[in-house]
């Protein structure tokens, strides 16, 4: 196997290994991108003794099934889309740390900026951190422009979420030019139908291939990846993906429909509240999954608020 397909993946927020106060970016300070990278930095820095392999740092689902991409016809060389650190390698070693860019998550690059400058934060904190990091990572490309430009022979499979995708959008634009040829660059976004400049590298995913696929939604996208590479006798091209998959999809069942219980604000903080004497640490996202799971209704954005709140109110 000469050939190599290099495969970036969002990084989770489920990680093995404790996480340092001060490497949550929700204690970092600052009223702008370039103040808190700067302190984010500093106090990530502060923590290299701690340091781990990229591989053995995320946990969950999703990172199974990272861990497990294989190949039997072609290399496979994964790349991490971190919130914390930008763009590294697999076998890189970084502090455990806790960012993301999810806008409502309390770790959000867009927590504590002004209103005017979060809605380009994800974009502009990505920007940041290509060019912050640059000798600390040696010379491992920072950003997938860089990439794209040091192996424009490999196929580029980009797999993330809509949230990440908000981020690293630019960069790809930027950077498959630089590539031998445009539909080298796959994209598996579910749920994204349109991306502008990039919709012929999109492959076609949506809620409805969790029947092919099985697992959960949220593990969706990288579940779609593995069966592309496990199924790849060459390195994948969009081309014949977006083909492919748009079959498949076209013969799953309409997307199944809950019919779930809807709570007030107040029953749902009661929930929180009641999950978290349990278990102090959980997070958002897993508490609205027991919630669903309890066959009761909350929109995930409301949840997270919800859960903003009630952990302050504990917290204060």
């Amino acid at each position: 196997m000469s050939e190599v397909v290099n495969v970036v993946v969002t990084c989770t927020k489920d990680k093995r290994h404790p996480v340092a106060v001060e490497c949550q970016l929700r204690n970092v300070p600052g009223v702008s991108i370039r103040e808190r990278i700067q302190e984010w930095q500093t106090r990530t820095n502060r923590h290299w003794r701690e340091c781990v392999r990229v591989a053995d740092l995320y946990a969950g689902d999703h990172w199974a099934n990272v861990r497990a991409l294989e190949s039997s016809y072609f290399k496979i060389d994964v790349w991490v889309c971190s919130a914390g650190y930008g763009l590294i390698h697999f076998d890189d070693r970084v502090a455990p740390y806790a960012a993301t860019f999810s806008r409502s998550h309390p770790d959000s690059v867009a927590a504590q900026l002004p209103e005017s400058d979060r809605l380009s934060a994800a974009q502009d904190w990505w920007s940041a951190t290509a060019s912050k990091w640059k000798t600390h990572f040696g010379d491992r490309p920072r950003s997938l422009t860089d990439l794209m430009a040091e192996y424009p022979k490999r196929s580029l499979l980009v797999v993330a979420s809509d949230n990440y995708m908000r981020a690293i959008a630019d960069d790809l634009r930027d950077g498959v030019s630089h590539l031998a040829e445009s539909d080298q660059l796959a994209i598996v976004c579910a749920g994204v139908k349109s991306l502008d400049g990039l919709d012929q590298n999109l492959v076609p995913c949506d809620a409805r291939m969790q029947t092919a696929l099985g697992g959960a939604r949220r593990s969706l996208n990288t579940r779609l990846a593995a069966k592309i590479i496990r199924e790849s006798r060459q390195p994948p091209r969009a081309t014949n993906l977006k083909k492919r998959y748009q079959k498949l999809l076209s013969e799953q069942p309409p997307i199944e429909k809950y019919n779930r219980q809807q709570l007030c604000d107040d029953e749902v903080k009661a929930f929180i509240r009641k999950q978290l004497r349990v278990s102090p640490k959980s997070q958002h996202s897993p508490l609205l999954r027991v919630l669903r799971d309890s066959n009761m209704a909350c929109e995930q954005k409301r949840f997270a608020n919800l859960y903003k709140e009630v952990v302050e109110a504990l917290n204060g």
